[in-house]
């Protein structure tokens, strides 16, 4: 019997020590098992640990109600830089979603999903490329084509656009292209808030006009003011002042005492380029021919033959550049009735070289362009005209009798700072009433220093060496072609005060 109660005894006893050490065994097991966490990154560093990455994302998104609200968004991003990965560890301790956000806006602003548009001249390096953050591609697109508006006439930009126009019968101008000179990508990104994000097309087309995000000058018109007078006395041109009021159509548009206008520089992001097909009737000068008999004395004068001005059927192609005429090309030219000379004949026992201030010869062929006038431009005084055509190598003639007081060459085109970027020049000296005239640009210089030359005389043929707007490049050579035409009372560079030339025609 005892020996019995003592199986029974030793049986409960094992059974007790197996429970204990199963029990030991399967507590020691259930620490032992992994558990999954996410690991929280700032560019490569950890800021902290959370249970759940669709929590925590959840959390961020609740949080930045401001952001969502400032930009018209449903769903707030990481920053840039911030990695959540999964990790299965032993250590199962967490950090709170609040703790880790805080760490994060200490460090790194959040993003929202936008479209980064970027910026490229092909002829510039990577560090003049920009980029512009807008919430999508659409206020992009909306702003380049107001930009294009401030420089083409709604109207004509809708027949335009949408194939229209009508063709030129006899005379009249069409728009052949229209184009943006840069190279634009578009990219779908996440965008740190701490970037300039434009949500509204109309900001975003100021700032490719104006080129920043400052707020521009503007004038309160005065009784009496004109545009002109407005443009230049705020060092812009007429074309920049309409630019930067689109409401004004011409330099005859009435201002009004008190009106504000704008009177802010442009500094386009963009080029807008504008080809235009213009054909016109244009009357030509008859040209004076002065002839020289040396039977007669110096006084005697009298015609021998009225002049009588021709007319010319002309068709260009324009290229302007954000408003400002950049290039023409004289495509055809038909003459429908040709010029008569005037031929005065003179007494002269010698080529004088003292210039006759009644007649001054204009110094290029016809037909020709005038692609800058006498004025402001950029903000600067272009104290001359600039004159195009008929092209390059055509020639350069005296505006009038005189002496060859300087005649540099040498340059070549595109050598910008050439003979202090004047490229090839003449300076003429008229010995008369302090009057000179300047020749720049000139792509091969006929005459030397000292040369008498007579009204009329070929000196030079048109270039564009120096610096010229636009520049010539190995795609286009002859881009930047113009004579820089002044006229000075006083020699240049020497005290003399320049005016405008025309005021000699």
């Amino acid at each position: 019997m005892q020996n019995r109660q003592f199986k029974v005894s030793y049986g409960i006893v094992i059974f007790l020590v197996g429970m204990l050490v199963f029990g030991l065994g399967f507590t020691s097991y259930q620490r032992e098992v992994p558990r999954k966490i996410y690991h929280v990154y700032i560019d490569g560093e950890v800021v902290g640990k959370v249970s759940s990455k669709d929590g925590f994302e959840k959390y961020i998104n609740q949080k930045e109600e401001t952001i969502k609200k400032k930009y018209g968004v449903d769903k707030v991003y990481m920053p840039n830089g911030v990695v959540i990965k999964a990790v299965t560890t032993y250590d199962s301790s967490v950090d709170t979603n609040e703790e880790v956000y805080r760490r994060i806006v200490q460090l790194k602003q959040f993003t929202i999903k936008g479209t980064v548009i970027t910026i490229r001249n092909e002829e510039k390096t990577d560090d003049d490329v920009k980029y512009i953050y807008t919430l999508n591609k659409n206020i992009f697109d909306d702003a380049v084509i107001q930009l294009i508006k401030s420089f083409v006439d709604d109207e004509e930009y809708e027949a335009y656009m949408n194939n229209t126009q009508k063709e030129i019968i006899d005379t009249g101008s069409i728009i052949r292209n229209i184009d943006i000179d840069e190279e634009i990508t578009y990219k779908t990104a996440y965008i740190s808030i701490d970037e300039d994000i434009f949500t509204d097309s109309s900001e975003l087309a100021k700032y490719l006009l104006y080129g920043t995000l400052d707020r521009q000058s503007t004038y309160i018109v005065q009784e009496g003011d004109t545009v002109e007078t407005v443009a230049n006395a705020n060092r812009l041109n007429v074309q920049e002042f309409l630019i930067a009021n689109s409401g004004f159509k011409s330099e005859n548009t009435l201002l009004y005492a008190g009106q504000e206008v704008n009177v802010g520089l442009i500094d386009p992001i963009l080029s807008v380029v504008v080809e235009v097909n213009h054909i016109s009737d244009e009357e030509k000068a008859f040209a004076v021919n002065i002839q020289y008999d040396e039977n007669e004395l110096q006084g005697v004068e009298y015609v021998t033959q009225e002049g009588e001005n021709g007319l010319a059927r002309v068709s260009r192609e324009y290229e302007y550049i954000n408003g400002q005429l950049s290039d023409a090309f004289t495509l055809d030219t038909v003459v429908l009735k040709p010029s008569v000379d005037k031929i005065i004949v003179r007494g002269s026992k010698e080529v004088p070289h003292v210039a006759d201030l009644t007649y001054w010869a204009w110094p290029t062929d016809t037909p020709y362009t005038i692609t800058t006038y006498y004025g402001y431009r950029w903000g600067s005084m272009h104290a001359a005209i600039d004159i195009y055509g008929p092209g390059h190598g055509s020639n350069i003639y005296a505006a009038n009798n005189g002496t060859v007081i300087e005649a540099k060459g040498g340059c070549v085109a595109g050598n910008l700072s050439c003979n202090g970027r004047r490229g090839n020049y003449i300076v003429l000296n008229h010995n008369i009433g302090n009057y000179y005239t300047v020749y720049y640009h000139l792509s091969s210089v006929l005459v030397h220093v000292g040369q008498v030359v007579s009204r009329g005389q070929k000196i030079a043929t048109m270039g564009n060496t120096g610096e010229v707007y636009p520049a010539p490049s190995s795609y286009s050579p002859y881009s930047g072609t113009h004579l820089h035409f002044g006229t000075y009372i006083g020699a240049p560079d020497s005290g003399g005060r320049a005016f405008d030339p025309f005021t000699l025609y």
